[in-house]
């Protein structure tokens, strides 16, 4: 959390984080447009200019509590020649953008270690960036995922539910209540409601054994 850390790693952090939340919202309005929506494009959102994608308090937010958001791609999925598999295609598109960069990260140290460089400060704190710029985005995926309104796995769960308005009405309406007092609790109770940097680990562990 930032009143834990040192200016140092706030300063590599936070251009981490802003740009890596940039990436996946650009991956949810480039989707979406591709599948026929004009809306993202008509709101300037078919961009890789982090302020037209980012809520100022919605990363404070997730730096200070570990929970965060960027500002929602607006999408019309009336667009959709099939409507509910393009919510799923568009809602999958910004955390599978996160875990594509921890992918492309890995791959390079893949490469690193096949041809060893001269060992430097330099290249050390490089190397230590990528990686906490590869873990800050399996954290990205596996947050996005979870199956809680607003986060994009609801969106899962919403297609799932298309035909009981009687569950999807009031999971959409109460998704958000239920996801805050779950980071509450997280935050009050000694022990891992949450456990997003368990799981954030054993997804990352995974991937640094099946690429190097």
């Amino acid at each position: 959390m930032i009143f834990s850390m040192g200016i140092r790693d706030i300063l590599i952090i936070l251009p981490l984080l802003i740009l890596s939340l940039t990436v996946h919202e650009y991956a949810h309005a480039r989707v979406s447009t591709a599948l026929g929506d004009p809306t993202p494009g008509s709101r300037g959102r078919l961009t890789l200019n982090p302020l037209a994608h980012l809520d100022p308090f919605g990363t404070l937010m997730l730096l200070i509590a570990g929970f965060g958001w960027a500002r929602p791609v607006p999408i019309d999925m009336r667009y959709y020649k099939r409507h509910h598999l393009g919510l799923v295609l568009t809602s999958l598109a910004g955390p599978l953008s996160n875990l594509a960069i921890t992918t492309i990260i890995l791959l390079v140290f893949k490469v690193m270690f096949l041809f060893p460089l001269i060992s430097s400060p330099f290249l050390v704190s490089f190397m230590e960036v990528l990686q906490q710029a590869a873990f800050l985005n399996v954290l990205l995926f596996v947050l996005n995922m979870l199956p809680i309104p607003p986060l994009d796995g609801s969106r899962l769960v919403s297609a799932a539910l298309r035909n009981r308005p009687d569950l999807l009405i009031p999971y959409n309406r109460y998704g958000g209540y239920a996801l805050l007092a779950l980071v509450l609790l997280d935050r009050a109770l000694p022990m891992d409601v949450l456990p997003l940097g368990r799981w954030s680990s054993f997804i990352f562990s995974g991937l640094v054994r099946l690429i190097l």
